[in-house]
């Protein structure tokens, strides 16, 4: 027996406590990637769903109108074929992405129909670092004239008002704004620039969204297909129905309302649609898809964006029988009208978030892609959408417009998913 004396061993027993900490044999390293270049590490059990991931994310960024973006990865099909997919938020994470380095794109899911139905400022800044984004990597292609709108109205939010004394001739030439961009696409940015002195940040964004919306291949991802015809096509989802392109031009849509049924099986895709009344039979149109397994994205898509923007909350998943034959996948997430109604009812708080902003480096890292190291800037955002109606485009933005809205095939190709 002892007497007398006695110790305890402080870092030892705070090291064995599990709540404190956590074994690397039971956890994941999971890395994500954001919208405005910057990266961030995420810890997780090894068996978390992806609805933990998801809401460790959420809660970094704090962001309120959430359910419009999601995580994605890049899948792995055979040794050569890769495939772009969103997280489940119900299946576990190890077995959606299989083995590490586990690593994720925050990134826009479902593309609201007019970016004014979005109510605070934070939400619209994501919005519009994914379309620079996508306007970049050539899926929201258009006319140059268009381009360049877009292009002005970035720089306008990054550098502010045109200044002679502090822009220079030739000061965007270091700067890609898109694919292929022309010999003169910065001279034209530049001149569309100088014509939204006045716009604050939040306004320039509002105006690059209000004039991305119009483009036909706003919001839309691209699945390589053809038709009865043997003609190579683009199949694509986005809020108003599904659409297709055949070399770079929009060649049909269908409307959800429509829209009878969709179904697959293996590589070929079914749309069932409704041309005439009531008594009208049903057209169905097939499509025969390059993999069954992007022909099953297609089809999981469609449903995800036709529950997401045309029901009011989402349908039941049906019971699986024994011998139930093919998959009963339903989109399980909130609505557009569950989001915009709990948007309503929510505390309005003003917040302020920091905008990433340099003038020397920040617009080359975003629009190339590099990882930015910027300094950063605090805004106070207002929650409503900004009124621009004071800020009427000249006659020059206007002929912008008109030209961005011709079709000209010959400027960019279709942005297939990598399948």
């Amino acid at each position: 027996m002892r007497f007398g004396s006695g110790s305890y061993d402080v870092r030892r027993s705070e090291g064995l406590n599990p709540s404190l900490l956590v074994s690397a044999r039971n956890t994941i390293t999971c890395t994500v990637s954001f919208l405005d270049a910057t990266e961030r590490q995420f810890q997780v059990d090894r068996q978390a769903q992806g609805s933990v991931l998801i809401d460790k994310v959420f809660a970094h960024l704090e962001l309120v109108e959430r359910d419009f973006f999601g995580l994605q990865f890049l899948y792995v099909l055979g040794t050569k074929e890769t495939q772009k997919r969103w997280l489940d938020p119900n299946k576990s994470i190890r077995k959606q992405m299989v083995c590490p380095p586990f690593h994720l794109c925050f990134r826009v899911k479902f593309y609201v129909s007019d970016p004014s139905k979005l109510v605070e400022e934070y939400t619209r800044y994501h919005f519009f670092l994914q379309l620079r984004l996508d306007m970049l990597e050539g899926r929201l292609p258009s006319a140059e004239g268009s381009l360049a709108l877009l292009a002005s109205y970035a720089v306008q939010s990054e550098l502010g008002d045109y200044s002679p004394e502090e822009h220079a001739d030739g000061y965007l030439n270091q700067y890609r704004f898109a694919p292929n961009q022309s010999v003169d696409f910065p001279k034209r940015v530049a001149e569309l620039h100088a014509m939204h002195r006045g716009q604050s940040p939040a306004e320039a964004e509002f105006n690059f969204l209000d004039h991305a919306k119009r483009l036909d291949m706003y919001g839309v991802d691209l699945y390589p297909a053809r038709d009865g015809k043997n003609l190579p096509i683009g199949i694509g989802v986005n809020s108003y129905g599904m659409v297709v392109f055949h070399d770079g031009a929009k060649i049909n849509e269908f409307a959800w309302a429509t829209i009878m049924k969709i179904s697959f099986k293996k590589k070929l895709f079914y749309v069932h649609i409704k041309l005439g009344d009531q008594n009208t039979p049903n057209t169905v149109l097939s499509f025969h898809v390059n993999s069954s397994s992007a022909c099953k994205q297609l089809w999981k898509a469609c449903i995800e964006h036709h529950t997401f923007f045309r029901l009011i909350a989402p349908p039941l998943a049906p019971a699986r029988g024994l011998l139930s034959i093919g998959s009963k996948y339903r989109y399980c997430g909130r609505t557009e009208f569950q989001t915009m109604e709990d948007v309503k009812h929510r505390a309005r708080v003003e917040r302020t978030f920091q905008r990433s902003h340099s003038k020397s480096s920040f617009l080359r890292s975003t629009f190339s892609g590099v990882p930015s190291c910027d300094t950063s800037r605090t805004f106070t955002p207002t929650t409503a959408s900004p009124d621009i109606s004071s800020r009427i485009l000249s006659s020059k933005v206007e002929v912008a417009n008109k030209e961005g809205r011709r079709s000209d095939a010959k400027l960019w190709r279709c942005n297939f998913h990598e399948v």
